[in-house]
């Protein structure tokens, strides 16, 4: 995923199609690990693709995805309801 970040990035900072070079040079500026195997891999993934287009499919197939929770649980009424405070003797 970080590969992903950092190739939007660059490209959001100008470059068209950023390279390899560009990638790591994002990553090495908050200092991540760059892992080579991973960084080429990305990159045959992403050769000859539209990343716009990539992004929209990827949206697309998200859609279906079902997301709706529960509702989740109240919370428990926590005990005892606490007393209140007796008054000081004199």
């Amino acid at each position: 995923m970080k590969y992903v970040a950092a190739y939007l990035l660059a490209q959001m900072g100008g470059k068209e199609s950023p390279s390899e070079a560009d990638v790591k040079a994002v990553l090495a500026s908050v200092s991540a690990e760059v892992d080579d195997a991973k960084l080429k891999s990305f990159f045959a993934a992403i050769d000859g693709k539209d990343v716009a287009e990539l992004i929209k499919e990827g949206q697309a197939k998200l859609a279906s995805v079902p997301s709706g929770g529960g509702g989740g649980g109240g919370g428990g009424g926590g005990g005892a309801a606490a007393a209140a405070p007796e008054p000081e003797e004199e």
